[in-house]
Parts: structure tokens; C-alpha cells; sequence
């Protein structure tokens, strides 16, 4: 038998031998008849019953914390288990979806440590795009009462702000090495909390090597990441060395091997088995859907085919012509292949850099048009991807001329401004459509405001695409959406196709994450 007390934040079991030696310091005492014995409700001693056969001992955090939150909005019962897996596990991945509040379950862990004298200061590495709207606007409106610092500038400037007392330090990824010594030396940033870890997927980097030093000094590291594997199953290799180097493999062409079958020269394919392989290595870890945390309308996804202009239609056809010749004399290269692909694809659009370093626009007015009307037809707000800047460029002259009220944003955008965009978008009736570079908002960034997603481009990275898919489906989306694929071109066609092919496996992996996570509850 075990109880807890919640008044006195202690536990009550059937005394043991084993217990007895256990808790040599817990109190003993009769209870009907029974032998108790009475010890702390801690993180160490649900730890210590856990393994002597107590599984179902809940995490103190569930039964003992008070979670704070302005809005007055309850956490959600996986947000909960979230919380208690990053509590219980020091070194611990969370892969739930996007959208299903990771960075305040990292926050509401973080504060339970340290009002459990288990943790002092957190150190957040993310992606640049989020650390003012994104994890400082988080922590604003959740504990308004911390000391936050956001580690941004030159070597000298970053420096002086880590000398300054805070209870978070925010950091973008690539930022972390410009000052790497200066954090090693920080050992009372006691808990590090890498958001979109999956940056780290390729551990020979100097990225992944530098935060991997950073890590190994910490007790408490979590890796957060709704898309683990987005290219192939060796990418939880630095993730799992980053996190849990005991469980990493030690060699990644063995590890290859073990995961992929060659079935040319230069490429790879996963095994049947990859996903077993690749969910075994990302432990422990927890993985809760966003349908599992809260019922959203459905989304749906739909392919609209584009006529090319006469113009478009012959360049095309010369570039792919082209193509085949060098592929029949084997003169194409990874590289020239890149640039093909790459000018093939800008045709296909409508708007392609010249050698010259100008840009040159094809006759794509079926594809403006397609666009505008598709804008005019939804009554929410839209945001347009485009793969290139020239391409973001053309269309946004396009929408100026019709008078469509939009935002631009891309990597050139000043932080400042981005968030002040982001923040009109959501929160006012200003801009109808945000046309933006998928890469540029593609991480913890809620836009429930726009119902539609219009790729006027295909781009060729999957996580980007799926986190960029991300912002219109989060909690606080009421309305159905649908994502819309602009296709003129076998090109484009082929792109989507891979980018589909590239989301099965990745599926396939998370939802075995998530079974061993129910077996956990």
C-alpha cells in the first residue's frame, strides 16, 4: 500500500525490509495495524519506489505543483506527463508534435526544480526566429517575475550580458559557440534546454561537437524536437549524443549500415526495421500528438495544378533537354545537379537568377493569378512560402498591385520588426496574407490567424516544411485549414513527392516513440 499526502508533501507505504534500508532516516509508524513508514514526496525517493516496484507513483510535479500561468488556462493532462518526464529524466528527449506547448512544459519543469533546490538557471539554445516571440514572450507572460537574458550581438556583447545575473539565459544555435567558454565555465547553469534539437542531427559538425562539450557538464538536458528524423534515421545520432551519449552509436557508418540499405552509389534507403532501431536510441523520451492534446478542426491538403506560359514552358524544356544530355555523357555532378534542379525550379515558378546576378521574369501571370484569386477566396487570413527572395519579391509586387495589405519577411527582417509582424498578424486586422521564406518562421511560432497555406515554391527540406505547415495548426485554431501545393512542373511535382516520402518514415518512428510513451503512463 501507498499513499501521499499532499499537506505535508510526503509518502506513506507498507514498511519493508528493503524500504527500511532504503529511507534509513524515514519514520516509522503503525497504521490499522499495519507497519508504515513515512518518507519525502521527492523527485529521488518516487525514483528510488519506482524501482523497487511502485510504477504507478505519480511524479511529485503531478500531484504537488501549482503550475502558473497568466491567462489562467489549465495544462493539458500530456502537458502534465511532459512536465514529470522532464523531471524524472534528467536527460531526456521531448517529441511531441508542434503546437502542443513544449516551451512551457520546459518552463513549468524548470521552475519545479528549482523550488525543489534541484536546479538554479536554465540555459535555452533554439532557433533565432524564436527567441523573443517565441520563448522571452513565453516566459514574460508565464513568470513575469524572472530575470531574462538574451544572448544576441557580437562576442564582447554576449559576454557581458552572460555576466549579468539572470534566472534564463537564451541563446540562438550557432551563438553558442561565439562564447562557448565563457558558458563551460557557468556551472550554475544547471539545466540546458536545446529547442528544435534536430539541429544537431549530424554529430561530426562543429555545431553539434561544441554543444555536446557544453552538455556533458549539466545534470539536467533536454532535447526538444517534433521532427527527429526528418531527413534519415542517422540523424538521431547527434541528437542522442547531444542528450544521452551512453545510448548514442558509436560509429555512424555502422549505424548506417544497420538502419539503411545501399541501393546505389550515392543513395540510401531505410530499413524495415530503422524505425525499432532509431526509437530504441531516443530514450527515454516522451511523444504526445497535438490530436491527442487537443481536437483541432481537420486540415486538408491539396495539389493545384499551374499552366506554365509559353516563355516558361520553353525555357523549361530547353533546361531539362540539357539536363539529359550531361546525365547521358555522366558529366552531372552532386554540384551542377544542385544548379539544375535548382534553375529548373525557378522556371517552373516564374521568376530565375541569372548568371548575370539579375533576375528575370518569365511570363507566369496564370500563376499570379492563381494566387490572388485563391487569397480572395478564404475569409481568414493566408501565408504564402516561397523558396526564394526573388521569388518572395516578385510576389509581393504582385499582391501591392492588386492592393492585397500584406508583411514580407525573410532572413533580411530585423528581429524587431519580425516580431512586431508576427504580433499584427495574430493579434489585429492588419495584413491579409504574411509571404514569407518557410526557413525564416518555421520554428514554435503560433499564426492561428491564417486558416490557409499557400506554397507558391516547393523546398527540398522536410522539417522545414512540416514545421512551416506548423503555425497555422496550434492550439487556439478554430477554423479548418488547408495547406495548397502550386504545381506547373514534374519538378515541382517530384519535390512534394519526396517530401511525402521522407514524412512516412518519420511518422513511422514517432508513432512507436509514442507507444513506448504510453506504456510508460
Amino acid at each position: 500500500m501507498i499513499r501521499i499526502s499532499h499537506a505535508t508533501k510526503q509518502i506513506v507505504a507498507s514498511s519493508s525490509p528493503a524500504l527500511a534500508a532504503l529511507f534509513p532516516h524515514g519514520r516509522q509508524l503503525a497504521f490499522e495495524g499495519e507497519q508504515m513508514i513515512v518518507v519525502p514526496y521527492g523527485v529521488d525517493e518516487t525514483k528510488c519506489l519506482r524501482n523497487l516496484g511502485y510504477a504507478e507513483l505519480p511524479s511529485p510535479i503531478e500531484e504537488l505543483y501549482d503550475f502558473p500561468s497568466a491567462d489562467r488556462i489549465k495544462p493539458f493532462h500530456k502537458q502534465v506527463l511532459t512536465c514529470a518526464s522532464m523531471v524524472m529524466n534528467p536527460r531526456s528527449f521531448v517529441l511531441n508534435g508542434m503546437g502542443t506547448g513544449k516551451t512551457r512544459s520546459a518552463l513549468w519543469a524548470f521552475d519545479f526544480l528549482r523550488k525543489e533546490h534541484l536546479a538554479t538557471t536554465m540555459l535555452v539554445v533554439a532557433p533565432l526566429s524564436t527567441l523573443r516571440f517565441t520563448w522571452e514572450r513565453e516566459i514574460f507572460h508565464t513568470f513575469p517575475e524572472w530575470k531574462v537574458k538574451i544572448l544576441r550581438g557580437d562576442a564582447e556583447k554576449r559576454k557581458k550580458l552572460l555576466d549579468e545575473p539572470a534566472d534564463v539565459y537564451i541563446i540562438n544555435h550557432h551563438g553558442l559557440g561565439v562564447i562557448a567558454m565563457q558558458i563551460m565555465r557557468r556551472l550554475d547553469i544547471d539545466v540546458i534546454c536545446f529547442d528544435e534539437a534536430a539541429a544537431y542531427r549530424n554529430s561530426r559538425t562543429d555545431l553539434c561537437k561544441v554543444a555536446s562539450r557544453i552538455a556533458d557538464l549539466r545534470p539536467y538536458v533536454w532535447g526538444m524536437t517534433g521532427s527527429p528524423t526528418p531527413s534519415a534515421p542517422t540523424d538521431c545520432i547527434g541528437l542522442a549524443r547531444l542528450v544521452v551519449p551512453e545510448r548514442a552509436p558509436r560509429s555512424y557508418t555502422h549505424f548506417r549500415q544497420e538502419t539503411m540499405l545501399q541501393v546505389s552509389q550515392f543513395k540510401w534507403v531505410p530499413k524495415k526495421t530503422a524505425a525499432e532501431t532509431v526509437a530504441q536510441v531516443l530514450q527515454p523520451a516522451v511523444r504526445f500528438a497535438l490530436s491527442e492534446i487537443v481536437e483541432l478542426p481537420p486540415i486538408i491538403e491539396r495539389d493545384v495544378q499551374i499552366e506554365m506560359g509559353e516563355r516558361q514552358r520553353s525555357t523549361y524544356n530547353m533546361l531539362k533537354e540539357h539536363a539529359a544530355v550531361q546525365l547521358r555523357e555522366g558529366v552531372i555532378t552532386a554540384v551542377n545537379g544542385g544548379v539544375l534542379y535548382s534553375k529548373l525550379l525557378q522556371t517552373s515558378i516564374g521568376w530565375v537568377y541569372g548568371n548575370d546576378g539579375k533576375t528575370y521574369e518569365l511570363d507566369n501571370h496564370t500563376r499570379i493569378k492563381a494566387l490572388i484569386d485563391m487569397i480572395h477566396s478564404v475569409d481568414a487570413k493566408v501565408i504564402v512560402f516561397s523558396p526564394y527572395i526573388h521569388t518572395m519579391e516578385g510576389v509581393s509586387a504582385a499582391l501591392k498591385k492588386v492592393g492585397i495589405d500584406h508583411a514580407t519577411i525573410s532572413g533580411k527582417t530585423p528581429d524587431r520588426e519580425r516580431s512586431e509582424i508576427f504580433t499584427a498578424f495574430q493579434n489585429t486586422d492588419r495584413y491579409k496574407v504574411l509571404s514569407a521564406h518557410p526557413q525564416c518562421m518555421s520554428h514554435g511560432i503560433t499564426l492561428t490567424a491564417a486558416d490557409t497555406v499557400i506554397w507558391f515554391g516547393p523546398i527540398t527540406k522536410y522539417e522545414v516544411y512540416e514545421q512551416a505547415n506548423a503555425r497555422i495548426r496550434r492550439i487556439g485554431q478554430t477554423r479548418k485549414q488547408q495547406i495548397i501545393h502550386f504545381i506547373a512542373s514534374a519538378t515541382e511535382r517530384q519535390a512534394y513527392a519526396r517530401l511525402r516520402a521522407r514524412q512516412s518514415l518519420q511518422d513511422h518512428i514517432l508513432e512507436l516513440l509514442a507507444e513506448i510513451t504510453e506504456a510508460s503512463e
